[in-house]
């Protein structure tokens, strides 16, 4: 799953269309440094003669969601070996370019629109296998302007629009596309999602879905027919709204959740109940793009927590799901599948704009901007992976994720038993960005891994550096 930067650039990027063979081989040392010295600017990253290099690969993507293909089908590739289920997470996030003086004219309002804020609203989907877990990769990205609203803009006419922002959840779901047979593929989203074309969608897919609601819309009491038979428009009897439905279960198994620490709130261990109902909701009679689909019967899950500590918000989570299991087992896994999605997508965000410094890259026109994100977008992804190979498999060889050079460097910087397994390459890695791992201390976080992995390149280059012999003087006189 993770390969030194070498191998992964050649991996992720050689064949990406539209690219002649020395651009192809530019796009590659290029995605290589980046991974190397994946924190800081791009002046910083490359000599001139590299920056400059870059800047004419940038320059030469007519496309910019091409720079993504090559990663996006080996993508592809990984999702088709797993066995298990696979979740498809998307969410939605702001890219502030509003310092960007020679394209902001040009970018949309970003943010809650109160605010001169400009930039793009990027949809990101990212495969994940749940059982490692393993993230798979980047199976598809959107990066678009926003149009505002009109002012006074009805409901109605919000309905006739063809351009509403909520088409970034179907199209994100249909670009995943259909699983192959025997495959079950799940998509996650958080209350964004909560729309009924997001559901349709997913279920015209051949795939399933597992969304936080929060609308308290009309429902029914699921019939008790055949689950794989779409419900009839007279199913069930009515049972009320959604949510107040959902707070009525009683309670069929526990389990606790990680909670972060957030504002100056400590993270701490919530006790949880899970309970759920099945339930049939209609398509909304005045959206004109869903109001023919047929109803859906969903599994409305429950998680919340009933004694939380003094002065603290209780945790509560409400999903909906389409897969009709409601065993205690399968409540814990959905609320597992859930969780996955804080941890995949709040780092990965964290990942494009604090540690690749994404908004900071400064490209002339939106399309070499546009570009220049895709390429950066990827390489985000690779050191969340080497996080996750930590827990995934800590047993495994240290060779499988580093190369000698990086394995004899950090057994010199950061002294101790010989590094033989993966955990042991990670966590010494994330020493060299600040990580104590002390026995109180939790697993490292990206940030430190990130700076150790800037710090541990540098002094694999240094020892490059040292290996060869120093110029003699008056060697470039004639």
């Amino acid at each position: 799953m993770f390969m030194d930067a070498a191998a992964w650039a050649e991996s992720e990027f050689r064949g990406t269309p539209g690219l002649n063979a020395r651009f192809q081989t530019r796009l590659v040392h290029t995605a290589m440094a980046l991974a190397t010295r994946p924190q800081g600017t791009m002046p910083t990253r490359f000599d001139w003669a590299e920056l400059k290099g870059a800047y004419r690969l940038v320059h030469a993507v007519t496309v910019p969601d091409t720079m993504q293909q090559v990663h996006r089908d080996r993508t592809r590739e990984r999702v088709a070996a797993v066995r298990t289920p696979v979740l498809f997470i998307h969410d939605t996030t702001h890219l502030d370019f509003s310092r960007h003086a020679a394209v902001a004219d040009q970018l949309g309002p970003i943010g809650d629109g109160s605010a001169c804020a400009r930039g793009f609203v990027q949809h990101n989907s990212l495969a994940v296998d749940p059982a490692g877990p393993h993230l798979l990769g980047l199976i598809h990205q959107q990066t678009i302007l926003r149009t505002p609203r009109p002012a006074g803009e009805s409901r109605a006419a919000q309905y006739r629009r063809t351009d509403r922002e909520s088409a970034v959840w179907t199209r994100g779901i249909a670009a995943v596309g259909r699983p192959a047979t025997g495959q079950v593929w799940v998509h996650v989203g958080d209350r964004g999602a909560d729309f009924f074309g997001a559901m349709a969608t997913a279920r015209a897919w051949g795939t399933h879905f597992l969304i936080r609601l929060g609308k308290n819309r009309s429902v029914r009491a699921a019939a008790a027919s055949d689950a794989d038979e779409p419900p009839t428009a007279g199913d069930g009897e009515l049972a009320g709204h959604l949510l107040d439905a959902a707070r009525a279960v009683v309670p069929t198994t526990t389990a606790t959740v990680d909670v972060a620490s957030r504002g100056g709130r400590p993270a701490r261990t919530a006790t949880v109940n899970l309970g759920a109902v099945r339930l049939t909701i209609r398509p909304p009679k005045e959206d004109p793009l869903w109001r023919s689909e047929a109803p859906l019967t969903l599994t409305a899950i429950r998680i919340w927590e009933p004694v939380p500590p003094a002065d603290v918000e209780p945790l509560e989570w409400i999903l909906g799901t389409d897969l009709d299991d409601v065993s205690p087992a399968a409540l814990r896994r959905y609320q597992s599948w859930y969780e996955l999605r804080w941890r995949t997508m709040e780092e990965y965000h964290k990942a494009q704009k604090t540690g690749c410094r994404i908004e900071d890259l400064r490209f002339e026109t939106i399309d070499r901007l546009r570009t220049a994100i895709a390429l950066v977008s990827v390489v985000a992804v690779r050191i969340l992976q080497l996080r996750w190979c930590r827990d995934a498999d800590p047993g495994a060889p240290a060779a499988s994720v580093a190369t000698p050079d990086e394995l004899e460097a950090v057994q010199a910087a950061r002294p101790g038993e010989p590094i033989a397994t993966v955990k042991q390459f990670v966590d010494r890695v994330a020493g060299l960005g600040g990580y104590l791992g002390r026995k109180c201390d939790g697993p490292p976080g990206w940030q430190s891994l990130w700076r150790g992995y800037q710090r541990l390149a540098d002094i694999v280059l240094g020892y490059h550096l040292a290996q060869q012999p120093l110029p003699t003087r008056g060697s470039n006189s004639g």
